[in-house]
């Protein structure tokens, strides 16, 4: 089939073009399925504009940039993989406006790896329409009530509800009612009746409808006058003053002490001043722990070219567990793991092993995966605050490592509560504690020459640990090891 001259012109014309993806493919005929011819194809944009599939019969002159065929892909509508295979090669196809283009590739993984690279790239120039493009009719309100937020899905699951049904009719029987406010309010006069504090120079308020609302000549009376007592039923708040104990034994009823100290203000001690706001880092700290303590896990949504092949998950202690990730290719992931998360759920399915997870990842073409992890479930998360710049926290390492041989009694650490001792992850032994974070910050499971000495002596007089047992640090760093091309998911 002839090219159009446009589509020509743009070929030949290119002044550069970004190469995404090219291997060794079959292109099947149009007219028979048994013509099969093996190409190297290359998938490439010319000028950041147009996207072609070129078609060589060898690599090596795929540098010379004259491909033996070539098709624009700026008119693609679909890109669909194959579900079963056929003669052992997996089929997809690309459908142009005018033609279908047919390729095979010798596995499954390669012809994922094919559609997420097409699809996602086709999808950046706007060339195939995304899913969250495509909208239907909004449902129609049988009531005029307005339609509430949506749950943020990064934020960790609701925890369970605590009590019964019982409980909570309970506590709405015992709650007052409105109109029981209501009425105290609008019964004054009855109230400072019965009122054994009340003062004489009460009965000067003027509540007239004329210019004089109050009468100042005896505020100063009605300054040094004692205030109401609460009647009991309502008094549920906590004194504001703290009343100093008598040194000696009274006889006094303990009303008329407290009456004596509020009428003089000199007796009146004051609480002490609430804490200042918490700091950004002990703010971190506390969304980590309370993810951590969550009982239902935290909810991730993440793109899936950031979860297919970019995060390291391994097989370990009957469980699944992220243990790194490509950080310089995929940064936002950061913000989102942490290496001891444990997987549970991937897209709705429980998963029990690492190929699950990964079968799960490839066999799903949403932009987005929905996953549940239990955030570092066997981990313990401190933030520390020094008394002085560069004091020592009290930790001894192993050899200059992570790991933590022992935490000086009375120290820094030990003061804050990291304790000397990890328990196993099966709870029936005692082991050492590795440090895996320090200051937010993940650090390498290899322990990279003097990484964790100079975090652990950073400028600042607030520092965070997070901390791991070791039994689970070595398995996971033995499954990382096992994993090809391990040291592109070391973290730093």
């Amino acid at each position: 089939m002839a090219e159009p001259s446009t589509t020509r012109n743009q070929f030949h014309t290119a002044i550069f073009r970004e190469i995404y993806k090219n291997s060794w493919l079959r292109k099947i005929s149009a007219r028979s399925r048994k013509r099969k011819e093996r190409l190297w194809v290359v998938f490439c944009v010319h000028d950041d504009a147009n996207a072609f599939l070129e078609a060589y019969s060898n690599s090596k002159i795929a540098v010379l940039h004259k491909p033996e065929i070539f098709f624009s892909l700026n008119s693609t509508q679909h890109v669909t993989s194959s579900i079963c295979p056929s003669d052992q090669e997996y089929e997809f196809c690309v459908t142009l406006c005018d033609e279908i283009i047919r390729l095979a590739a010798p596995s499954q993984d390669v012809m994922f790896e094919w559609v997420e690279i097409l699809r996602s790239k086709l999808n950046e120039m706007k060339i195939l329409c995304p899913r969250e493009n495509l909208y239907s009719k909004l449902p129609e309100l049988k009531s005029s009530l307005p339609l509430l937020s949506t749950r943020d899905p990064n934020s960790p699951l609701p925890p369970p509800p605590v009590g019964t049904r019982s409980d909570l009719t309970r506590i709405l029987n015992d709650a007052p009612r409105s109109s029981d406010y209501t009425r105290n309010l609008n019964t004054p006069t009855r109230r400072r009746s019965e009122s054994s504090s009340s003062c004489d120079s009460f009965s000067n308020l003027q509540t007239n409808s004329g210019s004089e609302v109050f009468n100042f000549d005896d505020i100063s009376n009605l300054l040094d006058c004692p205030p109401m007592s609460a009647p009991a039923s309502i008094n549920h708040y906590e004194p504001v003053f703290q009343v100093p104990p008598s040194p000696g034994p009274s006889t006094r009823s303990e009303t008329d002490t407290q009456n004596d100290v509020m009428s003089n203000s000199s007796t009146r001690i004051l609480m002490p001043p609430p804490r200042p706001y918490k700091t950004l880092r002990e703010q971190q700290v506390q969304q980590l722990q309370n993810e951590m303590t969550h009982p239902g896990g935290v909810r991730l949504q993440l793109r899936r070219r950031d979860c297919l092949n970019a995060i390291a998950i391994v097989d370990a202690m009957d469980s699944v567990w992220i243990c790194g990730w490509k950080q310089r290719e995929h940064p936002m992931l950061y913000n989102a793991l942490h290496i001891g998360d444990q997987i549970i759920s991937v897209e709705g399915m429980s998963v029990k092993s690492a190929y699950q997870v990964r079968r799960i990842l490839k066999s799903h073409s949403a932009i987005y995966i929905n996953i549940i992890i239990r955030r570092i479930p066997f981990g313990k998360v401190f933030v520390i605050h020094k008394e002085t710049e560069g004091q020592s926290l009290g930790i001894i390492q192993v050899n200059n490592t992570a790991i933590i041989e022992s935490v000086q009694a009375e120290s820094l650490a030990a003061r804050y509560g990291l304790p000397c001792k990890a328990k196993t992850c099966d709870g029936t032994a005692f082991t050492n504690w590795v440090l895996t974070e320090i200051n937010g910050r993940p650090l390498n499971l290899f322990f990279k020459k003097n990484q964790v000495k100079d975090r652990l002596n950073a400028v600042g007089r607030d520092i965070s640990i997070l901390v791991q047992p070791l039994d689970l640090v070595k398995q996971l760093k033995k499954e990382l090891k096992s994993l090809r091309y391990y040291k592109e998911y070391l973290l730093q």
